[in-house]
């Protein structure tokens, strides 16, 4: 089986050990959004663990004129968590 690409949220190409140290260094985010019946998430890698923080606590729910422009955020949890984001596969029915 061939390794999934892995992206960030912008479409910029990124690898496993880059995650790694995003998530240790508490700068790795999990942006949530509804789509294709499931809710999904990208990955997005801030320069630092303040800003990381700030956009952590982003939550767009019940805010917007339809539910499909809602999103919310974390921290990412774990350096699996992450990269099944960054690959696209992370997903919640």
């Amino acid at each position: 089986m061939a390794m999934q690409a892995l992206y960030l949220a912008d479409g910029t190409p990124t690898s496993k050990d880059t995650i790694r140290r995003a998530v240790a260094a508490h700068r790795a985010v999990i942006r949530w959004a509804h789509g294709n019946w499931h809710n999904i998430a990208s990955l997005h890698i801030y320069n630092d663990a303040e800003t990381a923080a700030y956009e952590a606590d982003r939550n767009t729910i019940g805010q917007c004129y339809s539910m499909w422009e809602e999103s919310w955020s974390e921290l990412a949890s774990t350096v699996g968590q992450a990269i099944r984001a960054a690959a696209g596969l992370l997903k919640v029915s």
